[in-house]
């Protein structure tokens, strides 16, 4: 199968980019044969196993710099930005590079990311070529705000054969706003990372040891988000506290970076034993303190999907959390607990109650096979396969 998967942004530092890299490495790795294209205003190095063409910005043919929905390192224009002789001038360029990309790579599919002038443009050239798109939201958004993008987003979804949803909060989204069904829209998670985070051993003393935990301590809470007010770091700081001020056998764990950093340093240093920060844990460290932690809490205010749920119960480890982002489609009662009221007094008495009951010796395996079943990316990456599959033999 020659599969041309193009995503409007690079393969680094934006979602779609990274998406697009995930999909291409893993059909590569299936025997397919496939080419990415990306937009950007530099050279960028790349080692991947799938051929790359790079379309160029900020040059004769287009002097503006690629436009974006919000922002990314290699840029900073975006949409909103663009004059209606930039659109049209933007859609020109796409037209006629992707043409020449399409008649000389011959594609068997062709899948475009976002609902956005770059799947309209393929739509309009692609002839009998099945088109996959996938939408992550911020093309929506957009559109709503700026009508001059508006029928560049319909004929998207028009001309696309199937819309994949990456989440569930996108796929109602959709559903909603263009009366779509079952068949042309898919929800295939983006997941977590399963050639990551994988389920290890019961060797919690080896792994205690290394992470300088005392052997006073009985129970381990992880706070792994990073240190800001949107992720909550002053909920998961005040629980800690409260807890601490009323029994010892608990420690406290960090792993992120932000405006509490020095505070939940400090903590650290005063009191070793109940308080650890690590900021920067490595590759192979994060998963192993997620199977350590005997609950991991997140006290988010906003979040767009909740990755971190599923990297915990990848890991055997329940979940105390707010119900914003996807997490209200993850967590449940039988692989945590959601708090809706977000304060201080909630989540220490959720802590305390999930510790006290053992929640995860009852629960560890069932969240595990939940999160490996449902949400790891290497599933999704299959289903995206046999989705291209599909529309290839059932042309219409």
């Amino acid at each position: 199968m020659r599969v041309l998967i193009v995503t409007p942004f690079p393969l680094i530092a934006s979602q779609s980019g990274v998406y697009s890299k995930d999909i291409a490495t893993y059909l590569s790795n299936e025997g397919d044969e496939v080419l990415v294209v990306n937009f950007d205003n530099e050279e960028t190095q790349y080692n991947e196993i799938f051929k790359i063409t790079t379309l160029f910005f900020g040059n004769n043919k287009i002097p503006f710099k690629f436009p974006c929905f919000t922002t990314h390192p290699h840029t900073d224009k975006n949409f909103y930005q663009m004059s209606l002789q930039e659109i049209e001038l933007y859609e020109k360029y796409l037209n006629i590079a992707l043409s020449k990309i399409i008649d000389y790579f011959n594609p068997d599919i062709i899948h475009s990311q976002y609902l956005w002038v770059n799947t309209k443009v393929i739509g309009d050239i692609k002839k009998d070529i099945p088109l996959v798109s996938t939408s992550f939201g911020n093309e929506i958004q957009t559109a709503s705000e700026d009508i001059r993008y508006d029928d560049y987003l319909n004929k998207a979804v028009e001309n696309s054969r199937f819309i994949i949803a990456p989440s569930k909060q996108i796929e109602l989204i959709l559903r909603e706003k263009f009366k779509l069904d079952a068949v042309k829209l898919k929800l295939i998670y983006k997941g977590y990372d399963d050639d990551q985070f994988k389920f290890i051993d019961d060797n919690f003393e080896v792994y205690r040891d290394y992470f300088g935990i005392s052997d006073e301590i009985k129970y381990i809470v992880l706070f792994p988000e990073s240190l800001n007010y949107m992720k909550g770091a002053d909920i998961s700081i005040g629980c800690a506290k409260k807890i601490l001020e009323l029994r010892k056998d608990i420690c406290f764990i960090f792993a992120g970076k932000g405006d509490f950093s020095k505070e939940v340093e400090s903590l650290a240093k005063s009191d070793h034993k109940h308080y650890l920060y690590f900021p920067d844990l490595t590759y192979e460290e994060k998963p192993t303190v997620f199977h350590l932690a005997d609950l991991v809490v997140l006290p988010l205010r906003f979040e767009q999907f909740g990755t971190m749920a599923l990297q915990s119960f990848a890991m055997g480890t329940p979940v105390l959390s707010s119900d914003v982002g996807e997490l209200q489609f993850f967590v449940n009662n039988e692989n945590g607990k959601v708090i809706k009221d977000i304060n201080v007094e909630n989540f220490y008495k959720g802590i305390i109650e999930m510790v006290e009951k053992n929640f995860k010796g009852k629960c560890s395996l069932f969240c595990h096979q939940y999160a490996f079943r449902n949400f790891s990316k290497n599933s999704g990456l299959a289903l995206i396969k046999k989705l291209y599959d599909y529309a290839i033999t059932e042309k219409y």
